[in-house]
């Protein structure tokens, strides 16, 4: 459980530009940590959990519609009910004309971001009942992995 990872790949679309220039509000980095962090708790106890809130936050890369975006989380700390988590968000790929304005390249070229840009941090916990966690006490929920074709 501790040390269960996520990861969420999402472009950012030209309605996630919120500033001129096209630049994402950092709100649309932490709701994307929201959705790892449900998907974390899916994972490891059967249940979407409560997203109590947020101890740190840091952003340290602009982010910009046309990105590629990587959302990392991971468990650090299991308690009775709660779960203290990690959250990175990391720049995998940019559009072109974001590095090199000057030259001439059609508007959709892309690059890939060699190493990723590390966009933000944060520290997260959420809360998942006794009365609901399935985690592999419960024997229905030890097999229910699904095997979608």
């Amino acid at each position: 459980m501790v040390g269960e990872k996520v990861t969420l790949h999402v472009m950012m679309k030209g309605s996630d530009g919120h500033y001129v220039g096209g630049l994402v509000n950092g709100a649309k980095i932490v709701h994307y940590w929201g959705d790892v962090g449900t998907e974390l708790m899916v994972r490891v106890d059967g249940d979407i959990s409560l997203f109590l809130g947020y101890e740190e936050i840091n952003f340290t890369a602009p982010v910009y519609v046309g990105d590629f975006m990587e959302y990392v989380g991971w468990i650090e700390k299991v308690g009775n009910t709660s779960y203290n988590c990690k959250f990175e968000a990391y720049k995998v790929a940019t559009m072109c004309n974001r590095l090199h304005s000057e030259e001439k390249l059609l508007s959709t070229a892309a690059t890939a971001c060699i190493p990723p840009v590390l966009c933000g941090t944060a520290t997260g916990s959420l809360c998942i009942g006794q009365k609901l966690q399935r985690g592999e006490t419960d024997p229905v929920f030890a097999h229910q992995h699904v095997k979608i074709n």
